[in-house]
């Protein structure tokens, strides 16, 4: 190539160039490399490239030079900092490679670049995923992506927590999997919704790792890449166990009203009606058992509900579940005369629970004796320590439940176990537990009911 219009290409680059030739001195550089460093031509012609680099204000990173044929070269890129007489400064990267000339004189071009405004947008950039990254982190509502096929790519801190499972195990696992079972036909509808494009918000409730159920509002939206491929989809979830609650205590209210206790007022109104008409002794005796059993049913309703009206107030805490179980046993040996048995508490137990636990405790105890019509009547109340959670179970030699019976029992809907047992699951799920109902002895239901309250460790207080 024609060595005029190979200088002119040079000299109009839009890089700085300098030549270095022998013993480091520069012999050439174009006027982009003067117009970058701020230097005239002058001052860097004839001069050692050493002697030009302590000229630059500052270096930023420490340059690693290697001597070749006398020469030395930089193994990497070098960054300067270069100070304008208006008071900004350039980043500049300087790049030194080593050209052998065939004509035994070695030598070496360096190159410049302003990469000025390249540094000022990846720190925007990371600035903005910063702010981004800790909007994501610290919002109270959980946030989930994924794949096409289901698996989770990213949850945030609070998903996590919602549904009890650190992020390690819910990356890469399939958010289906983590949802209420009789949900799954809803479920399955909502991901093809998602492929079709279609965003909207629906109730959703999962399964925590302790196997609580958690009601959720998910907010969800598909993603799909510039060539209108589905990829994934993004939901922000927000956990709704509060308002299910209140929903819950006013449907319990409004159910206890028209129900327990006008039943016990019926009670009342036709058992007096009954001391007013000329009747035989023992009828009027009966009446007026009735009308007593009915005033102290309502008595123990409005108790009950007391209780409930206090469970969102009180703070959890850290309980011994062992003094509160031997205390409850003593009671009730006490008034109903059972014969107690209690195994695994020898030690204490916390768990997170509140003041209320012996009421929790007691109703499940109760409710084991005070349905028992045998003359002889045993309860066994056990533990079974996990990992994370500790099972209390309440069994008795009573008469039983059936399967349907069963089932029905913390029917939400249909309030099949009382006021009792409404009051106990209510209370359960505020400690982030919850309790079941099976047979004492397996596949024998008339052998009597066993309850097994799951509770969750906690630190001792």
């Amino acid at each position: 190539m024609d060595e005029a219009l190979l200088r002119s290409i040079v000299d109009s680059s839009s890089d700085g160039i300098a030549i270095i030739g022998d013993n480091n001195i520069i012999e050439y550089v174009n006027a982009e490399w003067c117009r970058l460093t701020g230097l005239p031509s002058k001052s860097i012609l004839n001069h050692s490239f050493r002697e030009m680099h302590s000229r630059l204000v500052k270096t930023l990173g420490s340059p690693h030079f290697e001597r070749v044929d006398g020469v030395e070269i930089s193994s990497r890129p070098v960054r300067f900092e270069v100070a304008r007489g208006d008071g900004t400064s350039s980043t500049l990267e300087v790049t030194l490679r080593h050209v052998d000339t065939g004509q035994g004189s070695p030598k070496t071009v360096a190159r410049i670049v302003d990469i000025t405004s390249q540094i000022t947008e990846r720190k925007a950039l990371e600035e903005s995923q910063l702010r981004y990254a800790l909007l994501v982190e610290t919002m109270n509502d959980g946030l989930a992506i994924d794949e096409p096929d289901g698996k989770l790519v990213y949850c945030n801190k609070a998903f996590s927590e919602m549904i009890g499972y650190p992020p390690s195990e819910l990356v890469g696992k399939n958010w289906v999997d983590f949802t209420y079972r009789k949900d799954r036909k809803m479920v399955d509808q909502k991901v093809r919704d998602r492929r079709r494009g279609k965003s909207e918000r629906y109730e959703l409730e999962w399964v925590r790792s302790t196997g609580e159920v958690v009601p959720t509002i998910v907010s969800a939206m598909p993603i799909f890449d510039s060539s209108g491929e589905y990829v994934g989809s993004f939901a922000v979830v927000t956990e709704i166990t509060d308002q299910k609650e209140a929903e819950e205590s006013i449907q319990f209210y409004l159910d206890l009203l028209t129900h327990d206790i006008a039943n016990q007022l019926q009670v009342i109104i036709t058992s007096a009606g009954l001391m007013e008409r000329d009747l035989p002794q023992s009828y009027l005796d009966d009446a007026r058992r009735d009308i007593l059993d009915a005033v102290e049913r309502c008595n123990r309703l409005i108790t009950k509900v007391k209780r409930a009206g206090q469970l969102r107030q009180i703070p959890s805490s850290s309980v011994d579940v062992s003094g509160v179980v031997s205390e409850k046993a003593r009671v009730l040996e006490r008034v109903y005369g059972a014969t107690v048995h209690i195994e695994g508490f020898d030690t204490p137990a916390w768990v997170r629970a509140d003041s209320l636990l012996g009421e929790l405790l007691w109703n499940l105890l109760e409710n084991a004796a005070r349905h028992n019509p045998k003359a002889e009547k045993h309860v066994w109340i056990s533990c079974v320590r996990g990992e994370r959670t500790l099972d209390v179970s309440i069994a008795d030699n009573g008469p039983g439940m059936s399967s349907a019976r069963k089932k029905a029992l913390f029917d939400k809907s249909r309030r099949s176990g009382g006021v009792g047992l409404t009051l106990v699951a209510q209370m359960a799920r505020k400690y982030g537990g919850r309790v079941e109902v099976e047979d004492r002895v397996h596949g024998r239901p008339s052998q009597g009911a066993k309850f097994v309250l799951h509770l969750q460790y906690s630190e001792q207080a």
